[in-house]
């Protein structure tokens, strides 16, 4: 029964699409239960919010600014991700907890990659895609867009695209949902394919499908990061180079590996896709000096 579980919709706002190239800027969320009040209507019950703009380390392009309103200016002072991460999974860390989002692949992606990077444990709970359940239940909207479908349903606001009003609208749509369509149950969002997961292949599940080399790559790499040493890189990106790192992860982003490191040839961290790795060597002419 939905009554069962703790709902939280949730949402994010980036520096761009690619969860690998980009960074957050703003995650939150909204915590709630769906009760039955005296007349067996099924209500919201708020449980309170979460939210936090996050210092995404990079500039944030203007044209991406147009679109959510979060200028340069707006993240100064503001937590870098890791804190901002570690205080969302707390708020997260609820029994039967149930998470969703409106188009949630991409907010699940930038979230589980940045979890990854970090070395944060991924949120082990289901998470409810609000789109195909609108898909099912909703035959007469223009489209699915959540400002599309918040002026259907009649809940529209003045402010998209902001992280904590999103999630509100999420919030307020699937409670439409529920109270027009069958979805009495987690099952039944199974079935109407709208629930989705953090969790994904890591590096160690697909080793069967890379190369010699590439597999090489993975065995060094893990133990770098797992015992701290840094490594000499030869990589093939706009030109091939030759640069010392400090390996902190592999990520597993849209069926391709990359690694996250420090670079000290520029003093940040860096991501490098693994099959552009032409070569990975122990560090042997510099000391230590690992970033923390």
């Amino acid at each position: 029964m939905l009554e069962n579980h703790v709902f939280i919709a949730f949402d994010t706002e980036t520096t761009g699409l690619s969860a690998i190239a980009c960074r957050l800027v703003e995650l939150s969320a909204v915590k709630f239960k769906l009760e039955r009040d005296a007349d067996g209507r099924l209500v919201i019950v708020d449980l309170g919010t979460f939210s936090t703009l996050i210092d995404p380390e990079q500039p944030i392009p203007i044209e991406v600014s147009r679109i959510h309103g979060i200028t340069d200016s707006m993240i100064a002072g503001a937590p870098t991700c890791g804190p901002a991460l570690d205080d969302f999974l707390a708020f997260v860390d609820e029994p039967d907890a149930v998470l969703m989002a409106h188009n949630a692949g991409f907010d699940i992606e930038f979230v589980r990659v940045n979890c990854l990077r970090l070395n944060k444990p991924l949120p082990a709970c289901p998470v409810v895609d609000t789109v195909p359940l609108a898909q099912k239940h909703v035959n007469d909207a223009a489209n699915y867009k959540l400002k599309t479908l918040s002026e259907h349903f009649g809940f529209a606001g003045s402010t998209y695209h902001r992280a904590l009003d999103d999630s509100i609208y999420v919030q307020k749509l699937f409670h439409r949902l529920c109270l027009i369509g069958d979805c009495k149950s987690l099952e039944d969002m199974r079935q109407a394919r709208a629930i989705m997961s953090f969790v994904a292949p890591t590096a160690e599940i697909c080793r069967d499908g890379l190369s010699q080399d590439l597999q090489r790559f993975v065995d060094t790499l893990e133990i770098a990061i797992a015992s701290g040493e840094s490594l000499k890189l030869k990589y093939d990106g706009p030109y091939v180079s030759t640069r010392v790192i400090d390996p902190s992860a592999l990520i597993d982003s849209r069926g391709s590996l990359y690694l996250s490191a420090f670079c000290r040839k520029v003093q940040a961290e860096r991501t490098f896709r693994l099959d552009r790795i032409l070569d990975l060597q122990p560090n042997v002419s510099h000391a230590k000096t690992k970033k923390r």
